[in-house]
């Protein structure tokens, strides 16, 4: 098994046992073996990819250079494409002589090798995809451990050591010897095997050291079978198993085989494992791996070896795990907790000598496997020993927290800069419990906060070693961090009692966290990554950013009232906008901008829901809520200018002035909707006069008002009031149409009243606006006719007119406000034609005055159209005053009209002599 087979089998089977106990731990070895050599087959495969194109890349300089060869060369014979080229002679000895074109040697392109095994009807051999290498090599593994070497032997002892835990079992069970006789005749096999190999290790080393190291593993087996069956004291078992792991540590350093290291170790493990029946004490148990332990920190005091701190490890949590699983109860904790804390010293201790033994050169270098599978693992083992008592496991965090920056410490004081890379790790992971031991006093989701964390850690070592396991593994160890987490909220009852201080909350945060300082890592350092690695950053990032705001939501959905909500969520993601927009140029990490380009659609899209829940803004709480994301929006603004897409930038000031718009024209309504309880006229007044004001302001101290709208003059002069105005426009046109124009507590007045002024109000600011754009040199009314918004204009004026018309009719008259019944007054209609044609003289009489015949134009159109509407409408209404009233005023006023107001002449251009 590769080492990324290895790590991954472990991990997954500790993720297996803790999920379906002994099934998911044969399946999570499966699965993390499978998981890790389709890893290592694609690196091997991208390493032979990258070695063929540089071959390609040669063999295609090396054609070039041959077809640029000069056309007189030497007399030289010919040079195949595929054979390099003699050395020539010197050139005193070498006759030369001018060849033809014709005649110069032709080199044949290495790419054409193909087309001409094509044009011949020989297909090219096919390239094999990444499957049949993986398997081609699986294959080639399995062939080479069935045919290399001394493969008699390594099989012959592989059956042997098993068959000697088969033969003690079957033995026992049947009785057929005395176990003591039994049991001494093995002990003296491996003796016998142990001398055996000694002798035989200068002639045959391989074969020695297989047989040392199956002697080992018997005797292991023999002492520990007799200690279960009580054929020796406890206290004579232990010391002959001291015995043997210092013997095999001698012998494997002596020797320097790792392999016999390895083999002991194995067999002396596996000892327990194949002669148990289910029984037995598990104090004695783990004291025998503790004697085992001793042994390969012993080795490791001497040889940096891998391989071997590794298997104990895994052998020593793995099996701890699955006795647990199975038969740990309450009760045995006082004499199975000793043991996970020897277990766990050992091999904090066995990674710092790791990295204290490595050659000059690699000094310092850190085993990130272990340095934080231990705590990892030991920190499972120790919630599943105490999972009953948060405030245990709490103390339990504190206290490997307090250890590892006690031990980081004293590395430093001691080492110094050698062991920099080891420091920084142990004082990441005391950071990381220190922090941990927090939710877990309050609540007890513990993993997923902790694999989240150990799993950027792992990140931090990948990217800082350029080891691509590491990191990758800490990626996928944060995925399973979150859907642990997922599963332990779906079905275990949330019981959070403070706000922020529970687990529930500090255990998301510590998730992001987790991955937002591997977005950020990963990015900082992406040129030491491959190149398909480093988008993988921007993944990650959102991965981070998506747990902070479901902790911050769901937060805010267990502790405040549903009434509150909107503005807490408002405030929320105000603040972590700010936050990250504050944070990003001090990191120099343009990536944590992003989601601050959020902030304003969805604040948008809430203003649009509230506007449905909420009587007014600045309801519960809102207006501390409105305020503080209008500052930080307009801090991010003023940020962006250097940051942001210039696009974005400029929609963003667009649409934050209309949202603010929207919520001060909104408070404004419900304010005097309250004050004037007995009209509605005033609340609807708001919704033109506030818009228009703002846009006023806009117009007419652009240039003084600073930032924002200063430098952006152009832009909020033109594309962001084009929409006000056209709002503007809408609103006077209802106005005109709906509203009676109730002044209460006021008497109506024609033009003097509230809405009457506030029409003229927002008129007056589309006619400013109009001729501010003359200003820009690109205005968004470019694209229509210069007379069209004066037009616009005048039709809004008319609709004015018209609403001021039957407003005072509605007042003075009582005629109800609705379109039926003044088109059946009569005084309406007698109203409208007298002031019809009163207007059309004033712009009759302006128009000659001025010269303007299509204004003059307009103005007859107007008096035509109260001819038609006099014989059409008003003719109908016989026998009243009001319909001999309007014929009598527009005939009058016609006269005048002609008399005054003549049509004006056409205009002659001078014509220029030739």
């Amino acid at each position: 098994m590769s080492i990324v087979g290895f790590i991954f089998a472990v991990v997954c089977a500790l993720f297996g046992a803790a999920v379906d106990g002994i099934r998911g731990f044969f399946f999570g070895v499966l699965a993390g073996y499978l998981l890790g050599a389709s890893f290592e087959f694609k690196r091997r495969l991208n390493g032979l990819s990258e070695t063929l194109e540089a071959l390609r890349a040669e063999m295609f300089k090396i054609a070039s250079m041959r077809e640029r060869a000069p056309s007189a060369v030497h007399e030289t014979p010919a040079i195949p494409p595929i054979s390099p080229p003699p050395e020539p002679e010197p050139e005193s000895h070498q006759p030369q002589r001018a060849v033809s074109a014709q005649q110069a040697p032709t080199y044949t392109m290495p790419s054409a090798a193909p087309q001409a095994q094509r044009a011949r009807g020989v297909r090219p051999k096919p390239v094999p995809d990444a499957i049949d290498i993986a398997f081609a090599k699986l294959t080639a593994q399995v062939k080479a451990f069935f045919t290399d070497g001394n493969v008699v032997v390594r099989i012959g002892l592989i059956v042997l050591f098993f068959g000697v835990g088969f033969l003690i079992k079957y033995a026992s069970e049947r009785n057929y010897f005395p176990i003591e006789l039994r049991l001494t005749g093995i002990a003296l096999a491996g003796v016998a095997m142990l001398v055996l190999g000694w002798r035989l290790r200068g002639k045959r080393s391989t074969y020695a050291l297989l047989m040392q190291g199956g002697a080992i593993g018997v005797m292991y087996l023999t002492v520990f079978a007799a200690l279960k069956y009580g054929t020796i004291a406890s206290a004579f078992a232990l010391a002959v198993m001291l015995a043997l792991v210092v013997l095999s540590a001698i012998l494997a350093v002596l020797q320097d085989a790792k392999s016999l290291a390895l083999f002991g170790a194995a067999g002396g493990f596996l000892a327990p494992v194949l002669t148990s029946t289910g029984g037995g004490s598990h104090v004695m148990l783990f004291s025998y791996y503790a004697l085992l332990n001793v042994g390969i920190v012993g080795i490791a005091w001497f040889r940096s070896w891998r391989e071997l701190n590794l298997l104990g490890f895994v052998f020593t949590f793995v099996i701890g795990s699955v006795w647990g699983a199975k038969y740990y109860q309450p009760v045995f904790f006082a004499t199975v907790e000793p043991f996970l804390i020897l277990f766990f010293v050992f091999y904090v201790v066995i990674s710092v000598l790791f990295a204290t033994r490595q050659p000059p050169q690699l000094k310092g270098y850190v085993d990130g496997s272990l340095v934080f599978g231990v705590p990892l693992v030991g920190f499972a083992l120790q919630a599943a020993l105490v999972h009953d008592v948060n405030s245990e496991l709490a103390f339990s965090a504190l206290a490997l927290g307090v250890f590892y920056a006690l031990f980081a410490t004293g590395l430093w004081k001691r080492s110094g800069a050698g062991l920099r890379l080891l420091v920084e790790a142990f004082l990441a992971l005391a950071v990381v419990f220190g922090t941990l031991a927090i939710p877990l006093a309050l609540d007890g989701r513990w993993t997923a906060a902790a694999w989240a964390l150990e799993g950027a850690a792992m990140v931090w070592i990948g990217v800082r070693q350029q080891r691509l396991l590491a990191r990758w593994f800490g990626l996928l160890v944060q995925l399973f961090a979150g859907a642990s987490f997922l599963y332990a909220f779906a079905f275990v009852p949330v019981k959070a009692e403070w706000p922020v201080f529970n687990g529930l909350f500090l255990g998301c945060a510590l998730i992001s966290l987790a991955g937002l300082f591997s977005a950020y890592y990963w990015q900082r350092h992406a040129q030491v990554l491959r190149a398909y690695e480093a988008p993988l950053a921007i993944p990650v990032f959102i991965w981070g950013v998506l747990w902070w705001l479901v902790a911050g939501l769901h937060e805010i959905n267990h502790f405040i009232l549903v009434p509150f909500h909107w503005h807490a969520w408002l405030a929320f993601l105000a603040a972590s906008a700010g936050v990250m927009n504050t944070l990003a140029p001090r990191w120099n990490w343009p990536l944590l901008r992003y989601p601050t380009l959020g902030l304003l659609p969805v604040v948008g899209v809430m203003l649009l829901l509230e506007w449905s829940s909420q009587s007014h803004p600045a309801v519960r709480y809102g207006y501390l809520a409105w305020p503080f994301w209008g500052l930080v929006q307009y801090r991010l603004l003023r940020s962006g200018e250097t940051a942001w897409p210039g696009a974005w930038l400029r929609a963003s000031h667009v649409l934050t002035m209309w949202l603010v718009m929207i919520l001060l024209t909104w408070e404004v309504q419900w304010l005097l909707d309250e004050w004037v309880q007995g009209s509605r006229t005033w609340g609807f007044i708001a919704w033109g006069v506030v818009p228009a004001a703002m846009a006023m302001l806009v117009i007419k101290w652009r240039n003084a008002l600073g930032w924002p709208v200063a430098p952006q003059r152009a832009l909020y002069v033109g594309t962001g009031l084009l929409p006000v105005m056209v709002y503007l426009w809408g609103w006077l046109a209802s106005a005109s149409i709906t509203q009676a124009g109730d002044p209460y507590p006021l008497p109506y007045l024609p033009l003097l009243s509230p809405l009457d002024l506030a029409e003229a109000f927002a008129l007056l600011v589309c006619v400013k606006w109009v001729l501010a754009l003359r200003a820009l040199s690109a205005s968004p009314l470019a694209t229509l006719p210069p007379s069209a918004p004066y037009f616009a204009i005048a039709a809004g004026a008319f609709l004015w007119f018209n609403g001021m018309i039957a407003r005072s009719v509605h007042h003075w008259l009582g005629v109800s406000y609705t379109p039926d019944a003044l088109f059946n007054s009569m005084t309406f209609q007698a109203a409208t034609s007298i002031a019809w044609t009163l207007l059309a003289l004033g712009v009759m009489v302006v128009a000659n005055r001025l010269g303007k015949r299509a204004v003059w134009f307009t103005g007859a159109a107007l008096i035509a159209v109260v001819v038609a509407k006099l014989f059409l409408v008003d003719l109908s209404s016989t026998g009243t005053m009001a319909r001999i009233v309007s014929f009598l005023a527009v005939g009058g006023l016609l006269m005048v009209v002609g008399y005054f107001s003549p049509l004006p002449p056409r205009r002659v251009q001078a014509q220029v002599p030739a």
